[in-house]
Parts: C-alpha cells; sequence; structure tokens
C-alpha cells in the first residue's frame, strides 16, 4: 500500500503464527480503512489509527495524522506491547495436529471481502467511487453486457457465496487486477423503455416526411372594416401518427389563425 506504513514487531517466543489467510483478511479490512481515512481527509478531518497484528503494526490515516503517529516511535512501540501482553493473558483453543483449519466466520469475512470488491468495481464502472450492488443474475442472464477482466482462469463471475476458498483468496490477493467493463444495457430494458412510450416516439421520428406532413387548405377570415376578401391558402401541418390513445377532433374552422376544436 503507498500510504499505509508497517513496522514489524519482534515476536513472542512459544506464539505461532497465524493461518495465511487471517493475515490477508486483515490486510485487506487495514487497506479499506486506509481508503475511509482518504474520504475523510476531503472533509478536512483529520485521523490517525494503529494497528497491532502479531507481530506487525501499521500506520494508517491521513497525512497529517500518519505524521504525527511516525513522529513518535515509542507510542507504537508502546500499543504494540500492550496488545501483546493482553494477548498472553486470553488463552487460546488447542489447534487440531491434522493442519491449520478455516473457521466458518473467516470464510464469511473472505467472501464478505469479495462482494464488498465487486460493488467498488461495478460502481466504477458505472462512473461513481461508491460501491454498487452487482446484478448477478442479470449478467448471468446476459453476461456479453457486462465484461469482468482480472478473474482468475477457469472462474466466471458469480456471488461470492459461490466461491471456494482458494477462489476467494486468489480474487483477494489480485484484486488490483479485477475490473468491470459495461459493454451496453442488459437485454430486455429497450421493451421496458417502450412500455414508457420511448420507443412509440422513437418510431414517430421515423416515419417519412411524406407520411409526416400533408399540405391542407384552410379558409383565413380578413379583419373587419379592411376590405380584404376571403380567400384559401395552403397551409402545411404536420399529421400525426395514427394512435388509438389520440382523440378524434374535426376542424370547423380557422379565425384570426386560430384553430376552433
Amino acid at each position: 500500500m503507498r500510504t499505509m506504513a508497517q513496522v514489524v514487531m519482534p515476536t513472542l517466543p512459544g506464539e505461532d503464527a497465524e493461518p495465511s489467510e487471517s493475515r490477508m483478511v486483515v490486510t485487506f479490512l487495514v487497506s479499506a480503512l486506509e481508503s475511509m481515512c482518504k474520504e475523510l481527509a476531503k472533509s478536512k478531518a483529520e485521523v490517525a489509527c494503529i494497528a497491532v497484528y502479531e507481530a506487525d503494526v501499521f500506520v494508517v490515516g491521513t497525512e497529517r495524522g500518519r505524521a504525527f503517529v511516525h513522529a513518535r516511535a515509542d507510542l507504537q512501540k508502546d500499543f504494540a506491547k500492550y496488545c501483546a501482553a493482553e494477548g498472553l493473558a486470553e488463552e487460546k483453543p488447542p489447534r487440531p495436529a491434522s493442519g491449520v483449519q478455516v473457521s466458518s466466520g473467516e470464510v464469511e469475512t473472505l467472501r464478505k471481502a469479495v462482494e464488498d470488491h465487486f460493488g467498488l468495481c461495478y460502481g466504477r464502472a458505472l462512473g461513481t467511487m461508491t460501491t454498487v450492488p452487482v446484478p448477478y443474475e442479470q449478467m448471468l442472464r446476459d453476461p456479453a453486457a457486462v465484461m469482468v477482466q482480472g478473474l482468475p482462469e477457469g472462474a466466471a463471475l458469480q456471488h461470492p457465496e459461490n466461491y471456494d476458498l482458494p477462489t476467494l483468496k486468489w480474487v483477494l490477493e489480485h484484486k488490483a487486477g479485477i475490473s468491470f467493463v459495461i459493454n451496453r444495457p442488459f437485454l430486455g430494458m429497450e421493451s421496458q423503455l417502450g412500455d414508457h412510450g420511448t420507443v412509440t416516439d422513437a418510431k414517430r421520428s421515423m416515419l417519412s416526411p411524406k407520411a409526416s406532413y400533408v399540405p391542407i387548405s384552410v379558409k383565413t377570415e380578413p379583419l373587419e372594416d379592411t376590405g380584404i376578401s376571403l380567400k384559401a391558402e395552403a397551409v402545411t401541418i404536420k399529421k400525426e401518427a395514427e394512435d388509438p390513445n389520440y382523440y378524434h377532433c374535426s376542424m370547423a374552422g380557422i379565425k384570426l389563425g386560430t384553430l376552433s376544436l
């Protein structure tokens, strides 16, 4: 990470290393915290955070906040020692001897992290920096509408709850290379627009000029006391396309340039 600082502290003796997936989750969440600090900085808010995970100390915050913490290395060390002492006081459950097992809670955390990242990528494709829920069902029915780049070979886009643990880990490890590209609207959206009149209007505008404009003769009346005789003039009036929703009206006449219906 570009602005996140990491200070490595000595590992306490007798303390086993956590599973790599747990460390990956912590790193991802700290990165998300860093993004939140950047947004707070845009609102003129200053933030300074110290995160401790086993032997690692992360400093996260705005530019001023990180400068404040970096200038006080003793504060980082004291906080790391305090967390280590509290950790020793807690009894850790024995781990199975048949290898490392991942709890269901950690898997759900990974799935939630992947879902949030997919929502962020979809929001960027829509032109916003906020997270937008991904329409997985529509994308599966119409895969040509939205293209997903950067997924592992052989893995198609689907809801993260359907991914296995290796795929979830791969997505989070390579999340920087994943992006969504919107090619066109989903199929069926055009017909929905047509129900509201958009397609009907387009069809009207596509009529030929001969079908849209018909010259007719209308009678005009002169002004009073002008001595001008009556005459008929040809006026071009646009003829609307036949539509059952239009009321049928008859033209009685025109007086002073105004139609009387």
